[in-house]
């Protein structure tokens, strides 16, 4: 979705890149084009029920309810005035929570989360797109999910989600990867994962069964980088991926390929450890293998990886409930170092738990 703040970022970035602007207006206005469009087809099936209310008993009020909801959301991030985010805190078979983002930057969540939760940062009304264990995949609206009051409340249908993504956050990218807890890599075509996810159909249809999902990422069907939780990494073209799925990197027993990261570019990684260490790297002195398979060797020395990303900005979800935002250029230059540098604002008795 697209609000005021979104705007005024594209002007920025037109400004700072001329050579690019007419790029980036042309996105800008068939993203524009694109909420129009849902927005006038959500107001004919409005109108379709209904007719189809008055003249039959089959057609109920929440249906009539929930297109109105959805209509309004739409309004709202057309005219910029949706700029509410949200905090979603969800585990495999539950939500924990989901709360407006200011209240919880301001007050926390209040308790000691449990370890196994994800966390995504998203807007009211955003679309989104999850993924579950056993490579399903669904579209729903933050509207959609339960907001958990004195307990979690499960979704319902699924039960068992691996990652929920905002649709926004890759309307430029072509594939989704998937990556599985034996370290087997899945390149995806977007268009067909969200056909699918229309359906609650099944994406890859050769997944082994005690094999599941365990972290999903859009990527650009460039290269593809992956690291284990002992810091062994590889590098190697999306392309070259077999349609079956392909083993990221052999490993010694013990360790495990713990995340991935899309690099449409050369950039900078930021990779995130349990031991409460940011390292930075950049992928210029990180070559590419000619496919998936190999060890590069050991990036990371005697720390625990869970994440990699190449965003500037980071939100970190601490163990005592609390949320850090983290900007990538503004990291000591220990990060770059063997030693990294800590988490700031991270207390001494707390621990990371997940980032978006």
């Amino acid at each position: 979705m697209l609000d005021k703040k979104d705007a005024a970022w594209w002007m920025q970035e037109a400004q700072k890149h001329p050579d690019s602007a007419v790029d980036l207006i042309r996105t800008l206005a068939d993203r524009l084009s694109f909420l129009d469009k849902q927005n006038e087809e959500l107001r004919a099936e409005l109108i379709t029920l209904r007719r189809q209310r008055i003249g039959a008993s089959n057609v109920t009020h929440p249906e009539v309810s929930a297109l109105q909801k959805r209509i309004q959301e739409l309004e709202s991030a057309l005219t910029g005035t949706g700029v509410e985010q949200r905090v979603i805190l969800y585990a495999r078979e539950r939500i924990e929570a989901n709360q407006p983002l200011d209240q919880v930057r301001e007050n926390g969540f209040g308790r000691t989360l449990p370890i196994d939760l994800s966390l995504l940062v998203t807007k009211t009304g955003a679309n989104l797109l999850i993924i579950t264990e056993d490579a399903r995949a669904f579209s729903l609206t933050v509207g959609d999910l339960p907001v958990p009051a004195d307990a979690p409340a499960s979704l319902g249908n699924p039960d068992n989600i691996c990652a929920i993504l905002d649709v926004a956050s890759f309307e430029n990218c072509r594939f989704l990867a998937v990556l599985t807890s034996r370290g087997y890599v899945y390149s995806l075509l977007m268009g067909t994962v969200m056909q699918a996810a229309k359906k609650g159909d099944k994406l890859i249809r050769n997944l082994i069964p005690d094999d599941p999902v365990v972290a999903v990422i859009p990527s650009h069907n460039a290269d593809l980088f992956a690291i284990s939780q002992k810091g062994r990494w590889t590098r190697f073209p999306e392309k070259s991926i077999s349609g079956v799925g392909s083993a990221a990197m052999e490993l010694p027993k013990g360790d495990i390929v713990a995340a991935i990261a899309s690099l449409p570019e050369e950039t900078t990684l930021c990779f995130l450890t349990s031991e409460g260490k940011l390292f930075l790297r950049n992928t210029s002195s990180l070559p590419n293998k000619r496919g998936p398979g190999a060890s590069s060797g050991v990036l990371l020395k005697g720390v625990t990886v869970f994440g990699v990303t190449s965003h500037p900005d980071l939100t970190i979800l601490t163990r005592r409930g609390k949320l850090l935002d983290i900007k990538v250029s503004d990291l000591a230059y220990r990060a770059q170092t063997d030693t990294g540098t800590p988490i700031p604002g991270l207390a001494a008795d707390d621990a990371p738990l997940s980032f978006a």
